[in-house]
């Protein structure tokens, strides 16, 4: 458990004595963020538990995957169900993994059949810099906002022409090709990056996983591109349009009474128009219309004629934001109107829904003070109006320093296959609610950061698959609302420059309970940290990583034998610059190649090894 020494070596690591300032400066090269209020801030006035990761940061690290990046951010847990390609979920702060809101250039991303993302398929190359939202979140972004938002941005066009390409290569086949290019040139500005990955893979599944075991390597491939272009109209007035699409097929081990191979094919695409529109300097106009597909195949045997699922979302959004600047604080006034619509092999009862929303946001700076508030109110045509909101203070109390206070509600819809899917689906299911309470302590001056945060969520009527008779597991299990989960945790962050080493790390502690029953939350473990440490040699960068998380339940009902082990993973990388726009890098996954699991009964990678080169103007 947490010890007293952790925290001693976050705070020296991070802090360096700090007098009190009756004028705060701001911090040196601070991040701007727009996730955490709908408009642009830096990370140093923003009233919330958030990340921003650039995109140096990920070329630094040498990270294959989304998952990868993501699953070294603090109060975050991914979960896989075999290798590359293979269904991912995100579980932030001890949520569902349907909890999680994830907006690809503020298009929202997902299935409203399974209620998450398909993040697995998302390429890192096509990403600028991602930002990370904890908490709840529902009256910035609507349902599903219980444990948080992440944006995804991908490259823009800004500044003069600039191309890029890269390649990698790695142990089981694995193959990465990217290339794209971003600029400006006059009122016009584009960015287009294209992408193909494949990889041989590895078993997905392992002989725990009765039913579905089949040790055959399953093996992916991914192509996609994202394109953008903004159009500057009249000084102020610009229209952008943005394009993103993901190709991919992955192996899968359906069932071990099949003897070929089971495939899934999938796409993802997204499209949106945007006018932001300066009308003086006190109002912007952002009118938008976004529209989003989730489209997954599952056959059997490698025959693309047989096949046995498919499921289909498709998502169209209208936004219309307007930030007032004013004297006495910054109005974010918006509606929407979300409609969302399902195809599928088999037959749903309702396979439509609608939301029409409103929503109103303010931020106040004044002198030491930090003030935040929004409200939204979203009516779904199925479970009628749900009023969510948010509130945050934050004081600065020391050059550097900042205290903050929060609370907030959220919720989230049930899914159309928890309500309907054929043989299963429970239509009595209710909305699930949550209401989150945070004390954090944060610091940032110099290069240096820490932050402190301490969370309670209650959620309640919390959906997971339960038996339908409690006291025997080999029951009917069905989509079922707990009466209420309490998630209590603590996360501590801190980076800096120490011995000419740059330092970053992470703890959580998270005691993620049915309220009702005692038993864990499955698939949260208890602690788990990160810590990565890099330094640059003249024209070599190497470092090393470090993640670890505790022993964690398999299963709703805490079956003993179904317990997940803790584990350590070392990870070490490289980069070598090998001209002015050339970097060659290498990289070392699970280096003493430890067996572990992340979902019950799938296997994940052993020991992985990558080599790259990279070319970016």
């Amino acid at each position: 458990m947490f010890q007293p020494q952790t925290c001693a070596f976050a705070v020296a690591l991070a802090c360096a004595g700090a007098a009190h300032a009756a004028d705060v400066p701001e911090f040196a090269g601070d991040p701007v963020i727009v996730t955490a209020s709908r408009v642009a801030q830096p990370l140093s006035k923003t009233l919330a538990d958030a990340t921003v990761i650039t995109r140096d940061e990920i070329e630094e690290s040498g990270a294959q995957t989304l998952q990868q990046v993501l699953s070294r951010q603090a109060a975050i847990s991914i979960t896989t169900s075999g290798g590359p390609g293979s269904a991912s979920s995100i579980l932030m702060r001890g949520t569902n993994a349907n909890h999680a809101v994830v907006l690809v250039d503020g298009v929202r991303i997902s299935s409203a059949t399974l209620g998450t993302t398909a993040i697995q398929n998302i390429p890192l190359e096509q990403i600028d810099h991602i930002e990370i939202l904890r908490g709840p979140a529902s009256s910035l972004y609507g349902a599903d906002a219980i444990g948080g938002v992440i944006q995804i941005f991908t490259r823009k066009g800004e500044g003069a022409p600039r191309f890029n390409t890269g390649l990698e290569l790695g142990n089981r086949g694995t193959g990465k090709l990217s290339a794209g290019f971003v600029g400006k040139a006059g009122d016009s500005a584009y960015s287009l990056q294209l992408t193909h990955a494949q990889s041989d893979g590895f078993s997905a599944t392992n002989p725990r996983n009765a039913g579905y075991y089949n040790p055959d390597n399953d093996g992916y491939r991914n192509d996609s591109y994202a394109a953008s272009v903004t159009q500057t109209l009249l000084p102020g007035h610009d229209l952008t349009v943005r394009l993103f699409q993901t190709f991919s097929r992955v192996d899968i081990d359906y069932s071990n009474s099949w003897t070929g191979q089971d495939r899934s094919k999938s796409r993802l695409t997204g499209q949106s128009v945007e006018s932001n529109n300066r009308f003086n300097d006190v109002w912007i106009s952002i009118l938008s219309f976004a529209r989003s597909q989730d489209k997954s195949e599952e056959f059997h045997n490698g025959d693309f004629s047989q096949r046995v699922n498919f499921f289909q979302t498709t998502q169209n959004e209208w936004q219309w934001q307007n930030d007032l600047d004013t004297k006495i604080g910054v109005f974010i006034l918006g509606v929407s109107h979300l409609d969302q619509r399902i195809a599928s092999d088999g037959v749903y009862t309702k396979s439509a829904r609608t939301t029409n929303a409103g929503f109103v946001n303010y931020q106040l700076d004044l002198g030491a003070h930090l003030f935040q508030a929004s409200i939204r109110n979203d009516h779904d045509d199925q479970f009628g109006r749900k009023m969510t909101g948010k509130a945050d203070y934050g004081y600065r109390f020391a050059d550097g320093w900042l205290a903050r206070v929060g609370y907030a509600t959220g919720y989230k819809a049930p899914s159309f296959n928890d309500l309907y899917y054929p043989g299963s689906g429970n239509p009595n299911l209710k909305p699930e609610s949550s209401k989150n309470t945070e004390l954090a302590l944060q610091y940032r001056k110099d290069g240096r950061s820490a932050n402190f945060t301490l969370f309670q969520n209650n959620v309640d009527q919390l959906i997971q698959w339960a038996p339908l008779d409690p006291s025997n597991p080999d029951s009917f299990w069905s989509p079922s609302n707990v009466d209420r989960a309490k998630i209590r945790g603590l996360t501590i962050e801190a980076a800096a420059q120490w011995l000419d080493i740059d330092w970053q790390g992470n703890l959580t502690l998270l005691d993620a309970r049915d309220d009702k029953t005692g038993n864990w939350l499955a698939n949260r473990p208890r602690q788990s940290a990160n810590l990565s440490a890099s330094k640059q040699w003249g024209k070599y960068t190497l470092g090393v990583e470090q993640q670890i998380a505790s022993r964690r339940a398999g299963d709703p009902l805490n079956t003993e034998a179904k317990f997940l082990h803790g584990y350590g993973i070392t990870n070490v990388f490289a980069d070598y610059r090998l001209a002015k726009n050339w970097t060659a890098t290498a990289r070392i996954d699970n280096l003493f190649d430890r067996e572990y699991e992340t979902n019950y009964g799938y296997n994940t990678g052993g020991l992985g090894a990558f080599i790259g080169v990279r070319y970016s103007q």
